[in-house]
């Protein structure tokens, strides 16, 4: 019996020592997780180049003069990179514009919000069956029935509706709130054009069977079709330029600020402007970048 006993004691306590040793290994893990290197940033970005090569090309060299290690992670969709931001998993996500986080925020109380905007891949309208090199041309070869592929999602729909009716391809309802049309706002289709509402990354992949698409940079980037738009936003709102995301407790930070003197340098803007790169000729400048260094496009 005493040695049941013993045998028992001696179980308990090994057991005890076991559960101790998992307690301080979890919180020696947490710990870590916690003091992350201050020179090191972990950058989210999406699967299309567009930023990806932006970082690489213009920001991550002069951030590692400034001392810094840079990480890019892939994120693959906009949700789990806010939510990463959100939960400190990501320093900074670029992918989306203004208006897409602002819808997102009504749906979901995350404390991010914008850094910086940044230059923004263009906004064009593709189309596989038409050859023309003005919006005076794509009219004169609209008929009745053609068909424009559009995102479905609500801050790329209201901005395609805003696109077409600055190409006087449709009319929005007087009193509309142009930031968040729909389709039910289209007053006038003069054109009798056909409107199919399809996820963004549906639309390149349509083209051979609708007559126009509305595409997004990143989107024309990856199908290696940038340049060959018909017409592109001419002056898109501020709202609908990409910007870095950033988890507003992190605002203030000693990084966050050297992060924003080296989009806002000169040997940035150099690399924009060179014209080796897509950026000087298909990337929309935003409107602070216009002031700094008295450029366009």
């Amino acid at each position: 019996m005493k040695n049941s006993l013993l045998t028992t004691g001696n179980k308990a306590s090994a057991l005890l020592f076991i559960v101790c040793l998992f307690l301080s290994a979890c919180s020696s893990g947490k710990k870590e997780q916690v003091e992350k290197d201050e020179n090191t940033l972990v950058i989210g970005v999406n699967q299309y180049p567009t930023y990806s090569d932006m970082l690489k090309q213009a920001i991550v060299p002069l951030l590692e003069k400034k001392g810094y290690k840079v990480v890019l992670k892939e994120i693959s969709d906009v949700y789990t990179a806010n939510m990463a931001v959100n939960n400190f998993d990501l320093d900074l996500y670029v992918g989306q514009h203004n208006a897409y986080l602002n819808f997102f925020l009504t749906q979901n109380k995350y404390d991010i919000s914008p850094l910086i905007v940044v230059p923004s891949a263009l906004y064009g309208i593709y189309s596989a069956q038409i050859k023309a090199g003005s919006a005076e041309e794509l009219k004169q070869q609209l008929k009745k029935g053609d068909i424009v592929g559009i995102p479905n999602d609500p801050s790329n729909l209201s901005r395609t509706l805003i696109f077409l009716e600055n190409l006087g391809l449709i009319k929005i309802r007087a009193g509309a709130d142009k930031s968040s049309a729909s389709e039910f706002d289209i007053e006038e289709n003069p054109y009798g054009l056909v409107f199919r509402y399809l996820p963004s990354t549906q639309i390149v992949r349509s083209l051979n069977s609708i007559t126009l698409g509305a595409i997004s940079g990143p989107e024309a980037q990856l199908a290696g079709i940038l340049d060959k738009f018909i017409i592109n936003e001419i002056d898109p709102n501020e709202d609908f330029l990409v910007n870095f995301i950033i988890n507003n407790r992190n605002l203030n930070e000693r990084w966050a600020n050297d992060f924003i003197g080296v989009i806002e340098s000169e040997e940035f803007k150099n690399v924009i402007e060179d014209p080796t790169y897509n950026f000087k000729k298909y990337y929309h400048r935003p409107d602070w970048y216009v002031r700094k260094w008295n450029t366009s496009l």
